[in-house]
């Protein structure tokens, strides 16, 4: 967690707006002179989250698996993607202390914007051009610290909390902080970003933040800590004011839909075919993390769509793809008749060397069915690497928006009201090709659902809309369910067939996996760290 007072100018994933340039280090008291060398800063933070140990791999993928609705193909805990995903991770696994590091690398470049940028004679003297561009740099950076803590949290539960860029002489054996102290923060850094970011999505060129942007994250930030987390005590929780944190989640949702700059787009399809094709599209996908290295390396890429997308033998035209993350054949089959999303979420076909499609609907084929969002043949042309690509990953879209929206009226009403109806019917009409804003009882919600019944909906309703993008694994845990649900996978799928190979029930431990173990490194280095629950 100790990363030296400097600005780090990395080989920028966000590949709209910064040419990659080679890696450079300059001492912090002489940068912050211009507005550049701060927006130069505020990258810095951004690229934290790209790569192997971010959402190009770990974040995305490995982390939101296994589930209700997919699993890491492969039934052995032998090696490191599946130790972590069928829940058999040791304290000592590198993904853990990976991640770890490299968010707390992300909140000290973002300590150190923050603290440079009001020092800087341009932000106090310069032209309301300049001051503009660094408040919103400013408010990007404290979004990002934001975020990243936000992530630690929903990992590793309680995590130290530092809030000022490390020196020589800090004392960096900092113990766990209480995560409703580090949500509390969290929600101020957003909170203060959100009035200091623009309305820009119509417009935006590249993937940096907006403020609708940083609201549904706020909003699903709020979701998160008044949902249930695993505690020290070694008990699933709740906090007793959680509906206080559910209505920061109505407000932000409510001002993002109101706000006129997104709306979902009329085909699910074209959303992952401009995801493929490099087409950013702000209406809908309001958030992506820029993914991209100009020669195909690991660094600042990731693996989106050859990890998590259909088979496609090495040699084809297309590009390789291991499909090392796979769907379940009874979530293909949970889609109800017309629904359009079923074929674009789950793929149910392999490319061949010559890139034709070849079905696999025969005996076991269909436990090799995989997310089709980000298939080989949805992408441009040959790759630049056998693993790597340049898809970002979506950390939100405006569906999400809406689902979150659903969700808090129906908890605050105690039951759904006219706004939860609106906004999941919104997403359902999408789903079957119907006018978004024009009712239709053959696909909305059946009137007079109860409290209960409405969440079930939701429930599901997020599944079908988000699957494979990141969100289910937590939602689950929030929901308190994760353990239950895994259970019930497994049992229906045993059901549908013996020898289906899915075994996360098998090792999952209630009370434990709703959270990874505290790198063990970490903990050796800094005696002030206490491990996670059962581990």
């Amino acid at each position: 967690m100790v990363v030296a007072s400097a600005i780090f100018v990395m080989p920028t994933s966000c590949k709209k707006w910064l040419k990659e340039e080679p890696y450079s280090l300059y001492a912090s008291d002489t940068f912050f002179k211009t507005t550049d060398e701060a927006d130069m800063a505020v990258l810095g933070v951004y690229q934290q989250m790209t790569g192997t140990a971010g959402y190009g791999f770990y974040m995305s993928m490995v982390f939101d698996i296994d589930t209700d609705i997919a699993q890491m193909q492969g039934t052995a805990l032998s090696d490191g993607p599946r130790q972590v995903a069928h829940y058999g991770i040791p304290t000592a696994h590198s993904y853990m202390l990976d991640t770890w590091r490299q968010m707390y690398r992300g909140i000290n470049r973002a300590n150190l914007v923050i603290e440079k940028v009001p020092q800087m004679d341009l932000y106090k003297n310069g032209t309301d051009a300049q001051k503009a561009i660094l408040n919103k740099i400013l408010g990007e950076a404290k979004f990002l610290r934001g975020q990243y803590y936000f992530d630690l949290v929903r990992l590793f539960g309680d995590v130290p909390m530092k809030l000022k860029s490390t020196e020589a002489t800090d004392d960096v054996l900092l113990p766990r902080t209480d995560r409703y102290e580090i949500y509390t923060q969290i929600i101020k850094d957003m909170t203060e970003a959100a009035a200091l970011i623009p309305e820009n999505s119509a417009k935006s060129k590249d993937e940096r933040l907006s403020k609708g942007a940083v609201k549904g994250m706020l909003a699903r930030v709020a979701l998160f800590a008044g949902g249930w987390s695993l505690r020290q005590s070694g008990q699933m929780e709740r906090p007793s004011n959680y509906k206080e944190y559910y209505a920061i989640a109505q407000k932000m949702t409510s001002e993002v839909m109101g706000s006129g700059e997104h709306a979902l787009n009329t085909s699910y399809e074209q959303i992952f075919k401009n995801h493929c094709k490099f087409i950013l599209e702000p209406k809908e996908s309001m958030y992506e993390v820029a993914l991209f290295n100009a020669t195909g390396g690991a660094g600042n890429s990731g693996v989106v769509g050859t990890w998590n997308a259909p088979i496609a033998d090495a040699g084809n035209p297309y590009g390789r793809a291991n499909s090392f993350y796979k769907t379940t054949a009874l979530f293909q089959k949970s889609y109800k008749t017309g629904d359009l999303r079923r074929d674009v979420a789950v793929c149910t076909y392999k490319l061949d060397v010559a890139g034709n499609q070849v079905p696999q609907l025969t005996g076991r084929l269909d436990e090799g069915w995989a997310p089709g969002k980000w298939r080989r043949d949805w992408q441009n042309t040959g790759p630049k690497d056998l693993n790597n690509t340049d898809i970002n990953w979506t950390l939100l879209r405006y569906a999400d928006v809406l689902l979150m929206r659903a969700e808090a009226e129906n908890e605050l009403n105690e039951g759904p009201n006219a706004a939860a109806y609106d906004a999941i019917n919104q997403v359902r009409r999408r789903a079957y090709g119907k006018p978004l804003n024009t009712a239709d009882a053959t696909v909305d919600l059946p009137a007079g659902l109860n409290k209960s019944d409405f969440f079930e909906r939701v429930k599901q309703e997020r599944a079908w809309e988000l699957c494979f993008e990141g969100m289910r694994r937590m939602d689950l845990i929030r929901w308190n369910i994760l353990g239950t649900s895994i259970r019930a996978t497994q049992a229906a799928l045993k059901a549908y067939r013996s020898n289906y190979a899915y075994v996360a029930a098998d090792n999952f431990k209630d009370n434990k996996n709703e959270l990874y173990p505290i790198p063990q490194i970490e903990r050796d280095l800094n005696t002030n760290l206490s491990q996670n629950p059962k581990y």
